[in-house]
């Protein structure tokens, strides 16, 4: 599962990503990968481990609830 969504704002010089992706993890079933940032930049990263896919999946699905009422939209 991976998500991509942006929000643009010129009026307020506002161009930032926030990605949400699903991985295998060494130690866990799955890990949830969150990179943010401004667009055309790098930006930064944080992975969670996760005891199971569904834990992983509920955590992805509330951040991506989070973002989209922040005024994030799915690119």
């Amino acid at each position: 599962m991976e998500i991509h969504l942006e929000k643009i704002d010129a009026r307020r010089n506002c161009y930032r990503f926030y990605e949400i992706s699903l991985e295998p993890d060494l130690f866990a079933q799955a890990a949830l990968v969150v990179r943010w940032g401004r667009i055309g930049g790098r930006g930064r990263s944080r992975i969670a481990g996760s005891g199971s896919m569904q834990e992983a999946q509920d955590l992805a699905t509330r951040l991506l609830r989070l973002r989209l009422r922040h005024g994030y939209a799915l690119r």
